[in-house]
């Protein structure tokens, strides 16, 4: 009988172990998780600083404009959807708003329904072109700032409904800024190939 009892009893003390351990797992994700999801809640409102048709806008400090926008291709898209790439130009005018995009940014795609995207990764994209606003070191894994006065280009690629396309408009907002957002609208509706790199 005592050995059944040393059992049940190392059994229950298992038990309440792993209880505790599942609470604070929990806990932490309360604390953890919780508030990026109401910050990234945040970040989908502001006001639109609008680029004219085919031309950049100044948003914190840079000119940022669409270098162009296509039908890329992908693997295993949604029945439906159409996948398209945007290359987005910027260049940070000195060293505050280099930094200011060194902590990353967000770009989505919107289109005249106002329906929103953000970037998949299971599409190709247009090679030699990073998916960062911001350059990483492969070694400490910071961010390199921009050199001021040089355009830095990076590509987004989202799959949108057939519908959509040849409306989308892309729009970039960076991480710590929810005032507003940079929106840049193509000067024609997006090619049938991949867009340009530069």
């Amino acid at each position: 009988m005592s050995g059944r009892r040393a059992k049940r009893d190392k059994g229950v003390k298992h038990l309440w172990y792993g209880l505790g351990l599942a609470a604070a797992v929990a806990a932490l994700v309360a604390v953890q998780v919780v508030p990026k999801l109401e910050e990234y809640g945040l970040r989908s409102g502001g006001e639109p600083i609008e680029a004219a048709a085919g031309t950049g806008a100044a948003f914190e400090g840079s000119t940022w404009r669409l270098i162009g926008i296509g039908r890329t291709t992908g693997d295993n898209l949604p029945p439906g959807t159409t996948a398209v790439t945007a290359v987005i130009g910027v260049t940070p005018r000195d060293a505050a708003a280099s930094k200011a995009m060194s902590k990353g940014c967000e770009p989505s795609v919107r289109d005249a329904r106002a329906r929103t995207w953000t970037p998949t990764t299971r599409l190709k994209g247009v090679p030699k072109v990073s998916t960062l606003c911001t350059r990483i070191d492969e070694k400490t894994y910071k961010p390199i700032l921009a050199k001021p006065g040089v355009e830095a280009k990076f590509q987004a690629s989202f799959a949108v409904p057939a519908d959509a396309v040849s409306s989308l408009r892309v729009e970039v907002r960076l991480r710590d800024h929810h005032e507003s957002f940079v929106r840049l609208t193509p000067s024609a509706a997006p090619s049938a190939g991949p867009p340009p790199a530069g």
